[in-house]
C-alpha cells in the first residue's frame, strides 16, 4: 500500500506527462491546420486529470487541484510550442533549437505569449483547469435513497 505522499507524487508525474502529451498534440494540430484551436486546451486538461487519476488514484481534492494547475501549465506549454513552430517555420530554423531557446529565455517566452493572449485564452485555460480537476477525481460511491417508510397499519 502506497502512502498518500507517494500516491500524490506519482499522480503529479502522471498529470505532468498527460499535460505535456496534450500540449504537443495541441501544438501539432494547430500548426498543421494553421489555426490556434482553443478547445484543444480541454484535451490538455483531460489528459492531465487522467494521468493523475491513473497514477495517483484520484482520491482527494488535492489530486484535482494539482491536476488543474498542471493543466494550466500544459496550456501555456502548448501555446509556447505553437509559437516555437511558427518561429521555426518563419526563420527556417530547427524546431528543437527554437524550443530550447524559448524554454531558457523566460522573458522572451513571456513576451511572445503576451502578444497573442486574449479573452478566449482565459476562457479555455479555465475550462482546461476544470477538466483537469474533474477528471482527476474518481466519482464517489453512488448513494441510493433509503427505502420509503411504510406507514404502520392500525388494527380495526
Amino acid at each position: 500500500m502506497q502512502s498518500a505522499a507517494a500516491r500524490l507524487a506519482m499522480g503529479t508525474l502522471g498529470a505532468i506527462a498527460g499535460a505535456v502529451l496534450g500540449a504537443i498534440v495541441w501544438a501539432a494540430i494547430s500548426t498543421a491546420t494553421g489555426f490556434q484551436i482553443g478547445y484543444m486546451a480541454v484535451l490538455v486538461g483531460f489528459l492531465s486529470g487522467f494521468g493523475m487519476r491513473v497514477l495517483g488514484g484520484g482520491r482527494d481534492r488535492p489530486d484535482g487541484y494539482i491536476a488543474g494547475a498542471v493543466a494550466l501549465a500544459g496550456c501555456v506549454l502548448g501555446n509556447l510550442l505553437m509559437i516555437a513552430a511558427e518561429v521555426a517555420n518563419h526563420y527556417h530554423k530547427p524546431l528543437q533549437t527554437v524550443v530550447l531557446r524559448l524554454l531558457t529565455s523566460p522573458g522572451m517566452s513571456l513576451s511572445l505569449l503576451q502578444g497573442g493572449f486574449g479573452l478566449m485564452d482565459v476562457l479555455f485555460y479555465g475550462i482546461a483547469a476544470y477538466a483537469g480537476y474533474r477528471t482527476a477525481l474518481k466519482p464517489g460511491p453512488q448513494r441510493t435513497a433509503p427505502p420509503p417508510v411504510q406507514p404502520a397499519h392500525e388494527a380495526p
